[in-house]
């Protein structure tokens, strides 16, 4: 059996700089508030098979603020091929100086598979290989750094360590390959209304080029915020976002790819929604952007 047409073996969001508690199980609790986010994202609209994926999370601080939790649900659907996977994330935050503090994180995850291979048209009638639907629930774990400060953060994971096996009785098959990501952004104060945050993501994987998300964003008057991103020989794109109070923010963003596959679709759209929880000891200081 071979699945080599699953190339999209990790979820990519062009929102990567506010769900990144999905691949650093170290940022958990790192707002030192009660956080849920939700994004939704439907690529390469038009295609036949296009990815879609949902990702739901939600994070917080504990005993003193120096552990975080959370819990991260997400889905994703390419083609015939459905992974969802429920994690949870532990992080523990060590102070480094008078500005920034070292998370160290941890994630225990459970990944269900599945593959709906009875029901693909093949040029090929009667090809064992796509004769049954496959199904396979495995465990995983993932690790964590993330520094940060009021202003910045950096961060550096593997969200997935073990790297499954796709496979129908013991023969071999494709793997789900282990990534690792690198990340980073900045907040420039530029006066006392405007913001500027550029933000990258990298990741590496065997077996494919490195992959390099780069983002710029303007924040006015802590309400608003716009910007580009360029997924490097990929795609390119617009986000906007829109604080509705303290606690909520909304965004969306659209992107066109620039390989050949920019003939056969019409581009891609991501929904972003986030919300802060206050309780009666809790207040927001000052926005965050990260």
């Amino acid at each position: 059996m071979s699945l080599e047409a699953y190339s999209q073996q990790e979820v990519q969001f062009t929102h990567y700089m506010y769900n990144t508690l999905s691949v650093n199980p170290a940022y958990a609790g790192s707002n030192q508030l009660l956080n849920i986010s939700s994004l939704f994202r439907q690529q390469w609209i038009g295609m036949e098979g296009a990815p879609m994926s949902q990702n739901l999370f939600l994070h917080t601080p504990v005993v003193n603020k120096n552990i975080g939790l959370g819990l991260n649900f997400l889905n994703d659907k390419v083609g015939p091929i459905n992974q969802t996977s429920f994690a949870i994330d532990y992080s523990y935050s060590i102070k480094i100086n008078e500005k920034g503090r070292l998370n160290i994180g941890m994630k225990a995850m459970m990944n269900y598979i599945q593959a709906d291979l009875i029901n693909l048209k093949l040029d090929e009638a009667n090809d064992n290989n796509f004769a049954f639907n496959y199904y396979k629930v495995t465990p995983n774990i993932g690790l964590g750094l993330y520094y940060h400060t009021d202003k910045g953060y950096v961060g550096l994971s593997t969200p997935k360590i073990i790297e499954t096996k796709i496979s129908k009785n013991n023969t071999e098959a494709t793997k789900l390959n282990r990534h690792y990501y690198f990340i980073g952004g900045y907040v420039f104060e530029i006066n006392s209304q405007w913001k500027l945050k550029p933000a990258f993501l990298t990741k590496l994987t065997q077996n494919a080029p490195l992959s390099v998300d780069l983002s710029v964003e303007a924040y006015y008057g802590n309400k608003l915020s716009f910007g580009v991103m360029n997924r490097v020989k990929d795609s390119y794109g617009l986000l906007v976002g829109y604080r509705i109070s303290d606690q909520l923010k909304a965004g969306m963003s659209f992107d066109q790819t620039i390989s050949r596959l920019h003939n056969f679709n019409k581009g891609t759209y991501e929904l972003f929604l986030s919300y802060d929880f206050l309780f009666k000891n809790d207040k927001i200081i000052t926005p965050r952007y990260f």
